[in-house]
């Protein structure tokens, strides 16, 4: 078996050095099937760390940009992934699978404490305080008993200690619902699996979406909140049975009877005005992946069919030209397409994914952008089980590509930059570490904010430029003198829309701009004056 590892000698810069926009490099981890990993010393980042080969860890990004894993395939062991460094550090856990939970006192924090052994995805959500959060999954009890577990965790990143806040410590519980929108100490959802449909609202609390019920052979439908302040949870939406049918109504036009049908659902997201959205998934009962794009509305409690088919097993979609958004595009009907992002003014992307469980696999990326409401093919191929190309580890390429896989898990850094972990490709298991370089015209996604006078423009070449681009540290503005630039104020934005950078204009021809303190990745910039706004963009590498 060949394995690869980081050599000590690497570097931030050497890290940052070889990515152009667009491009998939092979970050970290093996480029061979059922790696063992290599564990190091707990709590340790070291070049050589890596977990295992994982399928369906549950996974989070914390507010540093950190990113996080905890089992997979039965395993108990909550790793870190710090991007700056590209290093993994084994945190917590025992390092063997199938460990029983230690679950101590109930709302009590614990050194001791952990969760059992799960996989076959686990609910995640990261608070507002940092807390990593993590409900249910397919794994181990309190006695090693196997089975559908409703148990809700709190992980505290600064005491490095778990919390067992809500649930059984036995598998195989049933929900108790209540009263539809009615809190209740005693209200629980039921043990589940196999979903990705987890969010953390702007008020703090915790929501979830179907999965596979408590018993096999079961489809949720069911929406929960989980108060953090209270301890309580709310049965929001949805049947409190299994395997429903969806109710679609028009598409575009929210309603109160519209919902999604009962699913193992995998590529979720949250939009900027706190409402809800997931994409295709898996219904157990009829055998069939799904296209359709659903939206859930928090002001008004509805669901609305916002994009795809009704259809089931819709295995053609359609691709389109790549890099090109249209209405009529859409992805194929998939399922474990669980390696999913939010992006910059309500930009979705998913990658890969089957449409038939077991058949064959994609590893294609998608964009959906809210505003358009139309689907972006960006990159992959719409090859049935396409081998990828790792090419040299931290190279970047135009014909690197992952495998083709489900049950990876995502991440997006403080730069925009999109991760990639892990996953399953017919019966055997990944643990390689990606990232892709998003291209900011492929679609063209601009910052939200990017907007701040009516008369908004892109001027040519000739009359405003910026050089070097890409640039190290500092670049050259130049301008044509007959432009109104001349007290203009100068804003730079990162990816994610937010505000890096602002200097006054006050040379007639050009100005040195220093960004020397920006971190690497793509930016947008802004010259507004009075009347006009003018736009373009750099890289800093």
């Amino acid at each position: 078996m060949k394995k690869i590892f980081l050599l000590l000698t690497i570097t931030l810069l050497t890290i940052n050095a070889y990515c152009q926009m667009g491009e998939w490099t092979w970050m970290a981890g093996t480029d061979t099937l059922n790696s063992a990993g290599t564990y190091g010393t707990q709590g340790i980042f070291a070049p050589a760390n890596t977990p295992p080969a994982l399928y369906e860890a549950a996974q989070w990004t914390d507010h540093n940009g950190h990113f996080w894993i905890f089992g997979g395939l039965n395993y108990g062991d909550l790793w870190q992934f710090d991007p700056a460094i590209n290093q993994w550090a084994w945190i917590k856990g025992p390092g063997v699978p199938g460990q029983a939970g230690i679950y101590g006192t109930l709302n009590i924090a614990s050194p001791s404490n952990n969760p059992g052994g799960r996989s076959f995805g686990s609910m995640t959500f990261v608070d507002t305080d940092d807390n990593l959060w993590l409900f249910g999954g397919y794994g181990s009890d309190i006695i090693s008993n196997a089975g559908f577990l409703n148990d809700l965790w709190m992980y505290n990143i600064t005491t490095n200690e778990w919390t067992w806040e809500s649930g059984s410590n036995n598998v195989g519980q049933s929900g108790i619902y209540g009263t539809l929108g009615v809190a209740d100490p005693a209200n629980i959802p039921g043990g589940r699996c196999e979903s990705n449909a987890s969010w953390t609202d702007s008020h703090n609390n915790l929501w979830l979406f179907g999965g596979q019920g408590d018993n096999v052979g079961e489809s949720e439908s069911d929406l929960w909140k989980y108060s953090i302040a209270n301890n309580e949870w709310t049965w929001m939406s949805g049947p409190n049975s299994t395997n429903n049918p969806a109710v679609y109504g028009t598409k575009g036009v929210e309603a109160p009877g519209n919902i999604p049908s009962g699913r193992w659902c995998y590529s979720v997201w949250k939009a900027m005005n706190d409402d809800l959205w997931l994409f295709g998934g898996w219904e157990w009962n009829n055998g069939a992946s799904k296209n359709d794009m659903w939206r859930y509305n928090m002001a008004t409690g509805n669901w609305t069919w916002m994009s795809g088919t009704d259809l089931s097993n819709d295995f053609g979609g359609i691709s389109g030209i790549q890099c090109v958004p249209d209405t009529e595009n859409i992805p194929s009907s998939r399922a474990e397409n669980r390696a999913c992002w939010t992006m910059g003014c309500d930009n979705f992307e998913t990658f890969g994914g089957s449409p038939t469980l077991g058949g064959y696999l994609h590893n294609d990326l998608w964009n959906y952008s809210v505003s358009t409401n139309k689907w972006t093919w960006m990159s992959g191929t719409m090859n049935q089980n396409d081998g990828g190309n790792y090419g040299t580890i931290l190279i970047s390429s135009p014909t690197n590509r992952p495998p083709a896989r489900i049950g990876s898990d995502g991440f997006k850094d403080n730069n925009g930059n999109i991760w990639l972990f892990g996953g399953l490709v017919q019966s055997s298991y990944f643990n390689d570490m990606w990232r892709f370089v998003p291209d900011t015209t492929c679609p063209e996604i601009v910052p939200c904010n990017f907007s701040e006078s009516i008369n908004q423009k892109t001027i040519p070449k000739d009359n405003l430029s910026i050089y070097p681009n890409p640039t190290s540290g500092t670049f050259t503005l130049s301008y044509n003198s007959q432009l109104p630039i001349l007290n203009s104020q100068l804003k730079i934005y990162d990816v994610l829309g937010q505000q890096v950078y602002t200097q006054a204009i006050t040379n007639p021809n050009k100005t040195t701009i220093n960004v020397s303190q920006l971190s690497n990745g793509v930016y947008f910039y802004q010259l507004i004056n009075n009347t006009e706004t003018y736009r373009g963009k750099f890289v800093k590498e």
